[in-house]
């Protein structure tokens, strides 16, 4: 337990009141933003994010299997007590569970406090009590891992991070109840081990923090000494590849590779959002709302550093997680709470330092001080006060993917296999209780590859026997260390031999491509040929616009666009190519210079790609051209809203 004096009580249970209030009020006004867009059920704000969609399947699933609370301890699966929890709440009903899903982003995001509020008593400043933890909840990146609709593991990660980082930090110091600060410590490595894994690794790091720390007790010496050993061991019985240890350091590898761009997961990385890479600026205005403050953060860090000495080793060791924000975003929530507390705190000690200096020549009322604190809070509010206050939170899904889920599962059976694109399976399989080819959680330059590679060649039989035969779970694999200069010919000849099996997958397969897989076709194209000689550049290789005001008149060379292309910035083309009637085949495409201008009179689009894309499967389902009778059968196609066709594999 933490011991507060009485002054600084009133000032806690103000923030508290205040941030309640304040997430109160945002999640109100974001609530009308989702119910205005049509993203409601029930009147309940759905769920927007990709791996929302991931727990609320397991909740489903594990309360139907009669799964409880306890049955985490049991589970082998990383990262499932937020799906455990989920489930023992909500049960079996399906409007309990969507309601949890809407609000526990901004209910738990209030979690900021644990981690701002006891570093800002240690300053002893009531200022920086009160208003680092609020400065921290409005956080521009925060907001938008909190926000109403966006369910995932983020809302609690900074604050149990910091507050365990503060628990043994209390108990490095050797003052009052370290057995208590110990136990806290412990109780919450355990839980974020299981809420979310790198969380746990994460903590479980900070000992090298008390490691670090001076010596001040035999019972320190000894524990550190075991410690230390420990640690070696662990290290060494993985890296000889004992189990379970080798298992752990796999893991924590793997994701560190994930999230730095390792070589194998560079692909992978970059086309994940929250992994992208920002510069100082965006870094200042995600996590402070303004870049400016980073002066006063910085000031604060260094004075805090000379006062405290040693003890300041802990708090501010945590602005490695600005260093590692600037290379991926995913560790800007873990420097909100430092950056707000120092920015604050630098307000502090520059308003302490003017009151001295004044105090030289003149005699300075006490009240001036509080005048000039309530005077900074402009400065310190005004980016992430007015992002909060104009802040639209963003779902990834429309109200078009949620018809488009809707027409899968009346079309097809359940034991349908959904082969779409990316984070889309966590949405269908929840939404159908389909089984889906790869979802939002297992992406890898293999199973990326796989589900690409059809759609990018040219071959729409051979793209319907490629994704039939790896609908079957046992056989998704094949040999990667053929990558390089021979892969090209080990495609060719495993696509062959794919004609000649026997039995494909038994049952029906559906390829569901969204609306806004037309704007990663970059990405789609890049994944079809990862294993290559020399994969190429992510470059955007399509885009979609409506066909009104277009006018091409072929005898006197020109063409009358949509204004809608020309703000995209394509004022001239290489081609304009009229696909009425005609397939890829008909058309020379290698004699035509790119990019092209593709319409028809079927359809009530137009296309510009390049030379790359305009012969693919993918392409071809679109509608332009005329399609391949007996093998890819459209049931909905619609670029702007979603398209939807059932596989079928070409009978001899």
């Amino acid at each position: 337990m933490v011991t507060v004096r009485l002054g600084l009580t009133p000032w806690l249970v103000a923030v508290c009141l205040c941030a309640v209030t304040l997430s109160g009020l945002l999640a109100m006004d974001h609530t009308h933003f989702f119910a205005d867009r049509d993203l409601c059920w029930s009147g309940v704000p759905v769920v927007g994010n990709n791996d929302g969609y991931f727990y609320l399947d397991q909740a489903r699933t594990l309360a139907r299997e009669g799964k409880t609370l306890m049955d985490v301890l049991s589970d082998s699966r990383p990262s499932m007590l937020l799906a455990y929890l989920l489930a023992s709440v909500a049960g079996t009903d399906t409007d309990t569970l969507h309601l949890l899903g809407a609000y526990l982003g901004p209910v738990f995001g209030l979690s900021m406090l644990l981690g701002v509020l006891p570093w800002a008593m240690e300053t002893r400043s009531r200022f920086v009590v009160l208003v680092s933890p609020l400065l921290a909840l409005l956080a521009p990146y925060w907001l938008s891992r909190t926000h109403v609709g966006f369910l995932d593991t983020d809302s609690l990660v900074p604050g149990l991070c910091f507050c365990a980082l503060y628990a043994l930090y209390r108990f490095s110091i050797g003052r009052k109840h370290r057995a208590g600060w110990g136990g806290l410590y412990v109780v919450l490595l355990f839980f974020l081990w299981e809420w979310w894994r790198p969380g746990g690794y994460l903590v479980a790091g900070f000992v090298l923090l008390y490691l670090l720390y001076p010596v001040h007790s035999r019972f320190d010496h000894v524990l550190k000494l075991l410690l230390l050993g420990g640690l070696l061991c662990v290290v060494g019985l993985a890296v000889g590849g004992v189990k379970p240890w080798s298992g752990y350091g796999a893991y924590a590898l793997a994701h560190l590779k994930l999230v730095f761009g390792g070589t194998e997961y560079s692909l992978v990385s970059s086309a994940i959002t929250e992994l992208g890479r920002i510069g100082l600026v965006e870094l200042g205005d995600k996590s402070l709302g303004s870049v400016w403050l980073f002066i006063l953060a910085a000031l604060g860090t260094m004075v805090y550093g000379c006062r405290a000495r040693w003890q300041a080793m802990f708090i501010v060791s945590t602005w490695s997680f600005g260093v590692a924000s600037l290379f991926s975003l995913r560790f800007i929530p873990l420097f909100v709470p430092v950056a707000a507390l120092f920015s604050v705190y630098g307000v502090v000690v520059t308003i302490q330092w003017l009151g001295a200096l004044c105090d030289r020549f003149m005699r300075v009322d006490p009240r001036a001080s509080a005048v000039l604190l309530a005077l900074s809070l402009p400065v310190l509010f005004v980016g992430a006060g007015s992002n909060a206050a104009r802040f639209e939170p963003e779902s990834y899904f429309s109200r078009d993917d949620f018809a488009l889920a809707d027409t899968v599962r009346e079309t097809f059976s359940q034991d349908t296999l959904i082969w779409t694109w990316w984070d889309y399976g966590y949405f269908f399989k929840y939404l159908t209780g389909m089984d889906t080819f790869f979802d939002g959680g297992s992406q890898t330059d293999a199973t990326c590859f796989i589900a690409a590679y059809p759609l990018v060649q040219a071959d729409m039989g051979a793209a319907a026997r490629w994704m039939h035969h790896f609908a079957d779970t046992s056989s998704r694999a094949f040999d990667t260390s053929r990558r390089g200069e021979q892969w090209a010919g080990y495609i060719k000849q495993f696509s062959a031999a794919l004609e000649s099996e026997e039995t494909p997958f038994p049952c029906p397969v559906a390829l569901v491509l969204p609306a806004r897989v037309n704007t990663t076709v970059g990405y789609l194209y890049a994944f079809a040929h990862v294993f290559d000689e020399h994969p190429p550049q992510v470059l955007n290789r399509l885009d979609l616009f409506p066909k009104t005001g277009f006018r091409y008149l072929p005898e006197e060379n020109s063409v009358v666009v949509p204004e809608a292309m020309i703000d995209k910035g394509y004022a001239s083309f290489g081609s304009v190519v009229d696909a009425t009637g005609k397939t890829p085949g008909d058309i020379d495409f290698t004699s035509l210079p790119d990019p092209y201008l593709v319409f028809s009179d079927g359809t009530d689009f137009l296309a510009v790609t390049d030379q790359t894309m305009v012969t693919s499967v993918y392409f071809r389902l679109l509608g332009l051209f005329e399609g391949a009778p007996g093998t890819i059968e459209p049931i909905r196609v619609s670029p702007f809203s979603g398209s939807l066709w059932r596989v079928s594999v070409p009978s001899d």
